[in-house]
C-alpha cells in the first residue's frame, strides 16, 4: 500500500513538547499516553522534529551527529522502573528550583545523572538489560564508535570545537559510559516506537538537509565536506534574500562535497537514511530543494546577499537508495522558491510534497484545486499558530493576496473564537490524501506558544510545552472531524 492511497491524519507535536513534571518532555510514560490519545483520536501518524543531540538553544536542528539520540530525552521514570536509577536521586533532581526553570542547569544536571547511571550501570542492570546493550553496541557501531571517540575528545579538549583540539588521549572507560548512555536513549525510543505501530501509528521523522560543523560527522568525515587544508569551512549553507528575508538567510552549515560523496557511492548517506528508517516509519527531508542543487555562501560573508547556486547530485544519491526508501515512506519538504528542476526531481521517485494553509490559502484560489498528492499542514514547526497568523494578517499584511481577517471570516463564516477548528476542519476536507495538524492549533493558542521563529538565535524558540494532556472535549472534537472527513483507518 503506497503512502498516498489512503485518507488519513497526523499530529505534529515534538517529544520535548510533552506534558510531564520536567522542564523537558522526555519518552517516558506522558508520551506511551500521548500516543494513546492519538489512537483515540484515529490519528495515524505521529510527526516529530529531529531527536538527535541538541546545542545550547536545545535546537533539533543543530546537533553533534545526525545518527545519536538526544540524551535529555531519556525518561528518568523508566530508569527507575529498570532498576538503573534510585528513587531518591530522581526526586533530589526534581526538587531543584533551577532545574524546573533553567534549561541550561537542567540540561547539565540530567547529564551528569545520566554519567552516574553508565558509572554504576554494570552494578545495577540485569543480564537481560546487558545482553542488549552489547547487541547495540554491535549493530551500531558503524555510527556509534566515532560519535562516542567525538564527545570523549571534546570532554578533553574543554568542549571547544573539533578544529581547537589539542589534545587526543582519553579513558577508554570514558568510551563506554558515552555508549551506555547511547543506549539508553535507543532502547527506550524503541519500545516506544514499538506501541505507537501496534497502535497502527507511524512515526513522521525529520532529516535536516545539513549537518553542524562542530559535529561527529564532520570531524570524522572531513573530505564529504567543503572544507581546506585546515580543516575550515571553504563556505556555508543559507538561502539568497526574497521577499520575507531581504539579505536572505545564514545557516552556517557546511556544505557537501557532493563529488566525494558521489565516488564514495554516498555511504555516509546511507548509512543515515539505514539509522532513520531504524527510529522511524516515515522521514521528512528537509530542505528538498537543496538535493537538487545548493545555496553557498563565501564563509566570511555576514549576511546571504553574495552566495550563489551550485548543483547536487540528488538523482545519483536517491539511485543509491532504490529501494531503501520509495512514496511510501519519504515526504518532501519543497516549500519555498522552487524550480522546475527541483519538481522534476521529486516528481521521478513520486515523493509526496507539501502544503501549508498559511502559505497557500486564499478565497479565490484555494487548496481545494490542488491535484497533488501532497501533505497539507495548517503550519509547521516554523510557522506562527494559526491563530498568532491570523492576530498578524491585517498588521504585518504578511501575505501576497492581501488576505484579510475579514475575508478569512466571511469565506469560513464563522468567529474569530473558533477560527482555528474551521481551518482544521477546512484542511482534513481537502483531497490531500495525508493531513497533519500542529498541536498549538488544536489547543488554540496564540504566538506566546510558537515553537521556532526561523532565522533567530532566540532563547524563546524550541520551548513550548503541554501544561496538560489533551482533554475529552479536545479529543472527542478532533475524532468527530476524522470520522467526518473519513480519515480514521
Amino acid at each position: 500500500m503506497k503512502f498516498k492511497d489512503i485518507r488519513k491524519s497526523g499530529v505534529l507535536l515534538h517529544p520535548t513538547s510533552l506534558p510531564g513534571e520536567d522542564l523537558y518532555g522526555d519518552i517516558g510514560l506522558n508520551a506511551f499516553r500521548f500516543i494513546d490519545d492519538l489512537s483515540y483520536m484515529g490519528q495515524s501518524l505521529w510527526q516529530i522534529l529531529p531527536i538527535g543531540p541538541v546545542d545550547q538553544y536545545n535546537s533539533p536542528y543543530s546537533s553533534t551527529s545526525t545518527f545519536a539520540g538526544n540524551e535529555l530525552l531519556i525518561s528518568l521514570d523508566l530508569l527507575v522502573e529498570d532498576n538503573l536509577l534510585d528513587q531518591k536521586y530522581l526526586n533530589r533532581f526534581r526538587s531543584l528550583d533551577k532545574v524546573k526553570n533553567s534549561f541550561t542547569y537542567f540540561s547539565n544536571f540530567k547529564r551528569s545523572l545520566l554519567k552516574q547511571i553508565a558509572v554504576e550501570f554494570n552494578s545495577n542492570a540485569n543480564n537481560n538489560i546487558k545482553d542488549r546493550f552489547n547487541a547495540f553496541c554491535e549493530n551500531e557501531s558503524y555510527w556509534l564508535d566515532d560519535y562516542v571517540q567525538f564527545c570523549v575528545l571534546k570532554d578533553c579538549n574543554s568542549h571547544k570545537q573539533w578544529l581547537d583540539w589539542t589534545t587526543f588521549n582519553y579513558n577508554s572507560t570514558d568510551i563506554t559510559f558515552y555508549k551506555i548512555i547511547q543506549f539508553l536513549f535507543d532502547d527506550q525510543w524503541k519500545k516506544l516506537k514499538k506501541y505507537c505501530n501496534s497502535k497502527n501509528i507511524k512515526i513522521i521523522g525529520d532529516m535536516p538537509i545539513y549537518v553542524g560543523y562542530d559535529s561527529a560527522d564532520v570531524y570524522h568525515n572531513r573530505e564529504l565536506f567543503q572544507l581546506n587544508d585546515s580543516g575550515l569551512m571553504k563556505f556555508k549553507a543559507g538561502c539568497p534574500p526574497c521577499n520575507y528575508q531581504e539579505k536572505g538567510q545564514v545557516w552556517g552549515n557546511p556544505v557537501y562535497d557532493w563529488t566525494n560523496h558521489e565516488q564514495s557511492n554516498f555511504k555516509w548517506w546511507r548509512q543515515r537514511f539505514i539509522r532513520l528508517l531504524d527510529m522511524v516509519d516515515i522521514i521528512r527531508l528537509d530542505h528538498f530543494i537543496g538535493y537538487q542543487r545548493y545555496y553557498k555562501i563565501p564563509v566570511n560573508d555576514p549576511t546571504a546577499e553574495n552566495g550563489q547556486w551550485d548543483d547536487s547530485k540528488g538523482d545519483e544519491l536517491f539511485d543509491s537508495l532504490t529501494p531503501m526508501i520509495n512514496n511510501n515512506n519519504i515526504i518532501a519538504e519543497d516549500l519555498g522558491d522552487i524550480t522546475p528542476e527541483v519538481i522534476k526531481l521529486r516528481n521521478k521517485y513520486e515523493f509526496p510534497g507539501m502544503e501549508v494553509f498559511q502559505f497557500d490559502f486564499n478565497p479565490s484560489l484555494s487548496l481545494e484545486n490542488s491535484t497533488n498528492h501532497s501533505v497539507v499542514y495548517t503550519g509547521t514547526h516554523d510557522n506562527d499558530t494559526i491563530i498568532g497568523w491570523f492576530n498578524s494578517i491585517d498588521q504585518k499584511n504578511i501575505n501576497s493576496n492581501k488576505l484579510s481577517t475579514t475575508d478569512l471570516l466571511s469565506y469560513f463564516d464563522c468567529n474569530e473564537s473558533i477560527i482555528n477548528w474551521e481551518i482544521i476542519s477546512y484542511v482534513m476536507s481537502l483531497n490531500n490524501y495525508t493531513c497533519i495538524i500542529p498541536m498549538q492549533d488544536i489547543l488554540s493558542l496564540d504566538s506566546s506558544c510558537r515553537f521556532n521563529t526561523p532565522g533567530i538565535l532566540s532563547e524563546n524558540n524550541w520551548k513550548w510545552k503541554m501544561e496538560e494532556h489533551l482533554n475529552d472535549t479536545v479529543k472527542n472534537k478532533l475524532m468527530k472531524l476524522i470520522i467526518k472527513n473519513n480519515r480514521k483507518i
